[in-house]
């Protein structure tokens, strides 16, 4: 379907937003020139669904939502004062980070939260957790005397570049890192269509559009790479796989690092969301023995049973922010300045701040290297209490099945809410590999972290010591050749597509001599 963008008028607002022709336009939305005007109709299709004007709040409960909110009274639903809209991506692992925020924020603000219970107000003073909802709700009430008023949450969502290119390899649009995945959210949240945008951090850029800042980064589930065997095939871990197998993955960063400690292995891209990913693997005359995926997608899809075993330690570092969840605010200035600082309190209040310094230093690091998914940086963080806390649960080194044989699972541990007055020492480990597995450099630092500032100044230290004192700039270059020679040949399939030629006289094969399902041969498999 062809999508066009509003055409520019001066004399209505403006949607940011591309449309599909002929697609009729949601309730209150300005009219263009490429679809029909609003019946008053819920849309269907592909359909903008973000486009709000401030006076337009007795058409929100009728355009799309995802997914509703927790207390989904009709009236509020049409105060924007107490209305906060999250948005993401529509993929099921993106809805479903989404929703984890949004229960965050109805357990705190929403119509069942404790600042609601009955006698709640007198509760307060003896609930700590009561009280601090009191205070942060009623420090955004003018008048101290009207009564409190629940907040909602709904989410919203919209196809972004990534997941409308399905054939382009990931290292050639953008991939992790890059604003592939985020650009047309982030023009929803500008325009205030959205109030704030749920992202994986690991897609999100290090440099963020001018006005947007992350307000939150939340506990960061299992930041580990899981290798998935393909159903029926009997081997337990990535040692286990015999010279040739072909291995699934869209990431270079994947591919370096397992090249440079497998070498007997082949490697072949695999594009699509989780439950399209493990069908190609699954599929009986599928190329793939295994494919490696983030382990958080997977127990966030409630998919843990697929995990075969874990990359851990030297082999397989993990990607920057892998694990973590972002949100993504306006910067409070201008005429809404009291409404986007509102919304940003109330994010921030859901933020973790052990996840927040780990990932600041790793995306401190990113940005010195100034790269994405596309250079094959892996990096490792723990704070010195890590056995205590993340170790007891997420990120164990056994696999399920010696777990599930030990009878020991991991288990919750309470989260310091607060870091501890005399700081806590953070360690950061990176590594950047060549493509061929053949060369690489490597540096750990450890600081005594009492801020986030100062988990950015230890990002900084490692990226200097990379940089200066060892060969990265020298492997990232030769990965920048190759991004490029991969770009190239991307541009002469699509042009081909265009011009209406036989796009592929000779199915495509990955280094093994088996069929690939996308685009060129990929620079990094020659």
């Amino acid at each position: 379907m062809t999508l066009e963008a509003a055409e520019p008028h001066t004399d209505v607002p403006q949607c940011p937003v591309p449309h599909a022709k002929d697609t009729p336009l949601p309730p209150g939305h300005p009219e263009i020139p490429v679809a029909p005007p609003s019946k008053l109709q819920n849309p269907s299709g592909e359909h903008c669904i973000f486009f709000r004007q401030p006076e337009d709040g007795q058409n929100l409960s009728s355009m799309e939502v995802t997914t509703e909110s927790l207390t989904p009274d009709p009236v509020e639903l049409q105060d924007p004062e107490h209305l906060l809209v999250l948005s993401s991506r529509k993929s099921a692992l993106a809805v479903c980070q989404a929703t984890e925020v949004q229960l965050m924020l109805e357990a705190r603000y929403g119509g069942n939260s404790p600042a609601f219970a009955p006698h709640a107000a007198e509760a307060a003073d003896t609930n700590e957790e009561i009280a601090g909802v009191h205070r942060l709700l009623r420090g955004f009430e003018e008048d101290r005397t009207k009564e409190l008023v629940p907040y909602h949450f709904p989410v919203r969502t919209m196809a972004t570049l990534g997941d409308n290119n399905q054939r382009s390899p990931l290292y050639v649009i953008g991939g992790e890192g890059r604003a592939i995945w985020t650009k047309e959210l982030e023009v929803a949240l500008v325009a205030g269509s959205v109030d704030a945008i749920v992202h994986s951090l690991k897609d999100v850029p290090t440099t963020l559009p001018d006005g947007l800042e992350l307000a939150a980064i939340l506990e960061r589930e299992d930041p580990r790479d899981a290798l998935v065997v393909k159903q029926g095939l009997p081997y337990k871990s990535i040692n286990d796989l015999p010279r040739g197998s072909v291995v699934g993955t869209s990431s270079v960063r994947r591919v370096a690092l397992l090249r440079r400690a497998f070498p007997h292995l082949m490697f072949s891209d695999v594009r699509g969301n989780i439950q399209t990913r493990l069908a190609k693997l699954d599929a009986k005359d599928g190329p793939y023995t295994a494919i490696v995926l983030a382990a958080a997608g997977l127990k966030r899809m409630n998919l843990e049973d697929r995990i075969t075993s874990y990359l851990v330690g030297t082999d397989m570092q993990y990607a920057v922010g892998q694990g973590a969840l972002g949100v993504e605010v306006r910067t409070p200035r201008g005429p809404n300045q009291e409404r986007d600082e509102k919304v940003r309190t109330l994010i921030r209040s859901i933020s973790n701040w052990r996840s927040t310094w780990r990932c600041v230093a790793e995306r401190a690091l990113m940005h010195r290297m100034e790269g994405g998914c596309s250079i094959p940086l892996g990096v490792t963080t723990r704070l010195e209490d890590h056995d205590e806390l993340e170790g007891k649960m997420h990120e164990r080194i056994e696999t399920p099945m010696e777990l599930a044989q030990s009878g020991v699972l991991p288990t919750r541990v309470p989260i310091p809410p607060m870091p501890p007055a005399e700081g806590c020492r953070l360690t950061l480990s990176a590594v950047i590999v060549s493509l061929d597995g053949k060369q690489s450099c490597q540096h750990t630092e450890t600081m005594l972290c009492r801020s986030a500032e100062d988990a950015e100044r230890l990002g900084i230290l490692v990226a200097e010591e990379l940089e200066h004192n060892q060969n990265a700039r020298g492997i990232l270059d030769e990965v920048e050749h190759h991004r490029r020679l991969a770009e190239v040949a991307d541009e002469k399939r699509r042009a081909a597509q265009n011009a209406g030629e036989a796009t592929l006289a000779v199915p495509e094969v990955d280094r093994r001599g088996m069929p690939r399902d996308d685009g060129e041969p990929k620079a990094w498999e020659v």
